[in-house]
């Protein structure tokens, strides 16, 4: 099992949605992307931003603040029943308070997945890895026809999982990885104070991680920890709290922390977050020149108003869309859609987004524009979105490799 080395970077943002208080239209880090009004980016040196940005009045040493830190995180478990009890009346069936208008799920929703529970019960079959009880799927065109549909939730564990990993094929190292889980837990990381500052901001509408240092943020800083040792590269990125956060929603820590890394290892996500963002700025890139081809209207329009997918779409990317871009029962489609499809559909979910606001955007200046692209979008309906979105994927998916030769071509050095 291989593991990434290097510097350990830190990336922070400051930001205003629901899900994660987050501005991810900058990033600042060691080396960073400054993303302008007109669109325009460049990658700057901030070393010493992260010293100036919300200091303790008081701080010893950096190791004796650590210690702090994980104490907080370490002692006194929370009574978890209490916990939950606390909110549970309030939320909604996600788990989001009702007073959280970003999640408000379709009232029909429920109905068609309990239908669709029964359907998948007959499709999956038991299986064993490592002395886990798991389910395998045959994968066919009525499997991903149903993955489109949305997977119920009582099944998005395991199905998550088992397109995840290839049918489970790539999850025979589980138990290495869950062992190596383990030793990253007892060592420090020099990410810890930026994972703590961040944690409280992140899915703050969800019970589960409402309570300061309860059961989800306790998972939530341990998986991220634990994370910052495998890709010291990385490190943390704060757009890896939501994502962390959405795999925890479903999974226990050591499954979240296991998906996590072969999300990573599967979709190259290294390349996502490590400093300079490559994989930022090429998916920057493609979104542009696939804009370009098939709502070339839209193109012209957004252009002479210098706006581009640099200046909306960090946000989109960073945070694979669990930054408050959609609501919540949409953003469920998406990462069905993604585990099943990897990480090129998101392409796909960024055309067919601007393709279902694009008359509203037509109309509007630089500034409504960018106001409405920095909003959560509300999609009327998402059994058409999703199809909109399998429809794009499968006429033009195999245009994202060219694409890539193309922007690896004009950036070479």
């Amino acid at each position: 099992m291989s593991t990434y080395l290097g510097t350990m970077p830190v990336l922070t943002c400051q930001t205003t949605n629901s899900s994660s208080d987050t501005n991810f239209t900058e990033l600042t880090t060691g080396t960073s992307i400054k993303t302008h009004n007109n669109g325009s980016f460049v990658v700057l040196d901030h070393q010493n931003d992260l010293a100036n940005e919300r200091q303790p009045p008081t701080l010893s040493t950096p190791e004796n603040k650590a210690a702090e830190i994980r104490g907080h995180y370490e002692s006194n478990p929370p009574d978890v029943a209490a916990e939950m009890e606390k909110w549970f009346e309030a939320a909604d069936r996600y788990g989001f308070l009702e007073d959280d208008k970003l999640f408000t799920p379709d009232v029909n929703q429920a109905e068609k997945e309990a239908e669709r529970a029964t359907k998948w019960a007959g499709m999956a079959q038991h299986a064993q890895l490592h002395g886990e009880d798991l389910h395998t799927f045959i994968v066919n065109s009525k499997f991903i026809k149903r993955v489109y549909k949305g997977i119920p939730d009582c099944w998005r564990r395991d199905a998550w999982y088992f397109t995840l990993t290839n049918g489970l094929q790539k999850a025979n190292n589980d138990d290495a990885l869950r062992e190596q889980y383990k030793v990253l837990l007892s060592e420090p990381s020099s990410h810890e104070r930026q994972i703590d500052l961040d944690i409280p901001r992140t899915m703050h509408g969800h019970i589960m991680f409402r309570q300061r240092y309860g059961q989800g943020q306790r998972a939530l800083f341990n998986v991220l920890r634990a994370f910052s040792g495998f890709d010291k590269e990385v490190g943390y990125c704060q757009g890896m709290t939501n994502i962390a956060a959405m795999l925890l929603m479903y999974c226990e820590e050591e499954r979240a922390y296991t998906a996590l890394v072969h999300m990573f290892l599967r979709d190259g996500l290294h390349d996502l977050f490590v400093p300079g963002f490559p994989a930022l700025m090429e998916s920057f890139f493609i979104q542009e020149r696939l804009v370009e081809r098939y709502l070339t209207r839209l193109y012209r329009h957004l252009h002479s108003i210098d706006v581009t997918s640099a200046a909306y779409a960090t946000r989109w990317y960073i945070t694979m869309f669990t930054g408050g871009v959609v609501k919540y029962q949409t953003l469920l489609r998406i990462w069905d859609v993604y585990f099943l499809e990897g990480f090129n559909v998101f392409y796909f979910v960024a055309i067919a987004l601007l393709k279902t606001f694009q008359y509203q955007l037509l109309s509007r200046n630089f500034e409504s524009c960018m106001t409405l692209l920095s909003s959560t979008l509300t999609v009327p309906d998402d059994d058409k979105f999703m199809k909109l979105v399998k429809k794009l994927h499968d006429r033009y998916s195999h245009r994202i490799p060219a694409l890539r030769h193309e922007y690896a071509k004009i950036h070479k050095s």
